[in-house]
């Protein structure tokens, strides 16, 4: 009778317990003025930073609630405004890549544009942009969202190629235009939830970003990244945080990684930019 008891007990815990589960992770970003540092040195940097500092959330910081399937599907929900799009806007992603964003408060939805959607010689330069990246081990430690993590330093370079049609061009304008983007900072990194770091890595750098390289920044990371702090050439005299506040594993229904039902089709918002 406990042998039956026992049995019983067993296959009732399999029946109810969940066939697979997700990553469900709260983080927040905030890109902030780095005192001391020195202005871009080219003017196309000098113009794009104030742009890109409002889209990504500004110093006020935005937050956002990622979910990960295994296998590849992500669904991110922006708390606040995020490059031109609309505060509580959530984008999905496939597991083709393809990514769809909608509006629930409008009942809207868009194609969010890939390579593939981009003129041909724009797609033929982004194919030459190939990111030269170096990781380094600090051995330093952190506690950050209850998970104890090791900093490694980072830095890409990414050269920029100019198009044929640019090389004729005069000095003054070929010294208003970047050659190449680089990053460096530092990386928090928890020997954890390792079977979604690269679908977390495809889930935050979408689209064309992933085309340029971005998402290798995450590569060789080990774990997953509870922490970043980047400077890009591009933000000069800036710096982008983003910090993991929580993060638990658990069953998400089916329709979390689908578009919900009645929504209307429109262009992809862009904030008037």
């Amino acid at each position: 009778m406990r042998r039956w008891l026992a049995s019983a007990v067993v296959l009732v815990a399999m029946a109810s317990a969940p066939l697979s589960a997700e990553l469900k992770i709260t983080s927040k970003m905030v890109v902030r003025p780095v005192a001391g540092a020195a202005p871009a040195g080219d003017m196309m940097s000098q113009m794009m930073a104030p742009m890109m500092i409002e889209m990504l959330g500004g110093t006020a910081g935005i937050e956002m609630v990622t979910v990960i399937a295994e296998d590849g599907r992500s669904r991110v929900e922006y708390k606040g405004g995020f490059a031109g799009m609309p505060a509580g806007t959530v984008m999905l992603m496939k597991l083709d890549g393809t990514s769809v964003g909608y509006d629930p408060k409008a009942g809207t939805w868009w194609k969010m544009p890939g390579l593939a959607d981009l003129p041909p010689e724009a797609a033929d330069l982004m194919a030459q942009m190939k990111p030269e990246i170096t990781m380094k081990r600090t051995g330093e430690m952190e506690t950050i969202a209850g998970l104890r993590a090791e900093r490694s330093a980072i830095t890409m370079r990414l050269p920029i190629p100019l198009p044929p049609e640019a090389a004729g061009a005069p000095p003054e304008i070929l010294a208003m235009i970047p050659q190449e983007i680089r990053m460096d900072g530092d990386m928090w990194i928890a020997p954890t939830f390792s079977k979604y770091s690269k679908a977390v890595a495809r889930a935050l750098t979408q689209g064309p970003m992933a085309q340029m390289g971005f998402d290798k920044l995450m590569e060789g990371a080990e774990g997953m990244v509870v922490k970043q702090v980047m400077r890009m050439s591009l933000l000069a005299g800036h710096e982008m945080e983003t910090v993991m506040l929580a993060a638990v594993e658990e069953a998400m229904p089916a329709a979390t990684f689908e578009l919900p039902a009645g929504l209307k089709e429109i262009p992809m918002p862009t904030g008037g930019r």
